[in-house]
């Protein structure tokens, strides 16, 4: 009998029903919440997601149901979504389209035209899922499903055209990644790790996400929902892109100032191995040439960018932004290809927005783009010698060389101007 007056006391919803609104203080939450409930149905078009979503948060959290007031009834006969529409008809650079679904109202229209059998509330709903991690209690108030289950079944199916429809346009590698510091560089690999609640996923609960980025930003290739206890090197040994690399990247060779000809190659962290095509800094000693060392801020930075590519993602698609639960993260790498998906589709919009670049600025190494090698190398590593490694770190050194000299070519050319502006 106690456990069940426990169960009973920890919902809300039975003390308002054996109460009813005699109790001084429900009333003044029942009136509270219809207040602020008409406030919502007659201002929700002017104010963000994040005070919309936070308001109705807190007023589901109420032991009581506010009624509709008479005065908002006209309001609620349409959905959230078509009065918006209405409102947002005249003005083509409304900032409420990037406010709600995080672009352009063109470049809305423009992602849905590609998307077909896809009907437009369910659309707006899955970006705005996607853009606020907003609930299928939400999607139903806003968008006008009949049940959270028909919201979330609505929503992967446009995940699923996403996934279909913008997958096609992944462009293969160009050698277009700091063509002077870097020729015939053609991106860089790196990790992004996204959380999920409890350890079911190791200690640190969560799952890795292997992705190739390009110099504008773009993932060019992604292999997402490899768990937390797995070592960078083995899941990079059985993604695709490992097992295509040699035949994307093959091609003429590029030759260097030094006359060395240097094959198309891609980035990897210290924690990914040396490869003919794949380029990882050295592991520097303290009497090392300063050129190794010249060379790997280079690499340092280019692996930065993955980390920024993955940045963007969570700020633009906060969904990802939080810590999954674990009965849901089957669903999980699905959403996360999603959002780089779209990510992709806006940059080459022009849609991109530079300014969530800050939000990696305090990212500890390791987080995402970059992760060390662990000191015990692995079998596969160390297994990996003989007449190809040696030809690996000639590529290498070759590229480093060719760095220096460029650097330094450049530095020269910067103290000349000077003497030249005396001369002149």
């Amino acid at each position: 009998m106690v456990a069940g007056k426990r169960k009973s006391d920890r919902n809300p919803t039975n003390v308002s029903d054996k109460l009813g609104l005699k109790d001084p203080l429900l009333r003044r939450l029942s009136s509270a919440a219809a207040v602020t409930n008409s406030f919502l149905q007659a201002n929700d078009l002017f104010l963000s997601p994040s005070q919309t979503l936070r308001l109705e948060s807190l007023i589901s959290s109420l032991p009581i149901s506010p009624s509709p007031s008479s005065s908002s009834s006209a309001i609620t006969t349409t959905t959230w979504f078509n009065r918006f529409l209405t409102s947002a008809t005249e003005d083509e650079d409304d900032p409420r389209w990037c406010l709600y679904f995080r672009m352009s109202k063109s470049t809305f229209f423009s992602l849905y035209s590609i998307l077909s059998h896809s009907s437009l509330p369910s659309f707006a709903a899955t970006i705005f899922r996607l853009a606020h991690g907003a609930s299928y209690e939400c999607l139903v108030h806003r968008f006008g499903f009949d049940s959270t289950s028909q919201a979330s079944r609505s929503f992967f199916t446009v995940c699923k055209l996403i996934n279909e429809k913008l997958s096609q346009q992944l462009d293969d590698p160009k050698p277009d990644f700091s063509p002077n510091l870097l020729p015939n560089c053609y991106g860089v690999v790196g990790f992004g790790r996204f959380e999920v609640k409890g350890k079911l996923l190791g200690a640190k609960g969560s799952i890795l996400v292997q992705a190739l980025v390009d110099s504008n930003g773009r993932f060019v290739d992604i292999s997402a929902g490899w768990p937390s206890t797995m070592k960078p090197e083995a899941i990079f040994r059985q993604t695709k892109l490992f097992s295509i690399a040699e035949e994307v990247l093959s091609g003429a060779p590029t030759k260097l100032g030094n006359g060395v000809l240097v094959p198309r190659y891609i980035l990897g962290d210290s924690c990914l191995p040396l490869l003919p095509w794949l380029v990882t800094p050295y592991d520097l000693t303290s009497d090392e040439e300063s050129f190794r060392e010249e060379f790997n801020n280079v690499v340092h930075t280019g692996l930065h960018s993955v980390e920024i590519a993955f940045a963007k993602v969570r700020a633009r698609w906060r969904i990802l932004d939080k810590k999954w639960k674990p009965e849901t993260i089957e669903f999980m790498p699905f959403v996360i290809t999603t959002g780089c998906l779209l990510h992709n589709f806006l940059v080459n919009s022009g849609d991109d927005d530079d300014s969530v670049e800050e939000c990696v600025n305090g990212c500890e190494a390791g987080d995402n783009g970059e992760m060390r090698k662990d000191d015990d190398k692995e079998e596969e590593t160390r297994s990996f010698e003989g007449e190809a490694y040696r030809e690996s770190k000639r590529i290498r050194d070759a590229i480093a060389e060719n760095l220096s000299r460029v650097h330094m070519a450049q530095s020269q050319k910067v103290s000349a101007r000077p003497i030249v502006r005396a001369l002149g």
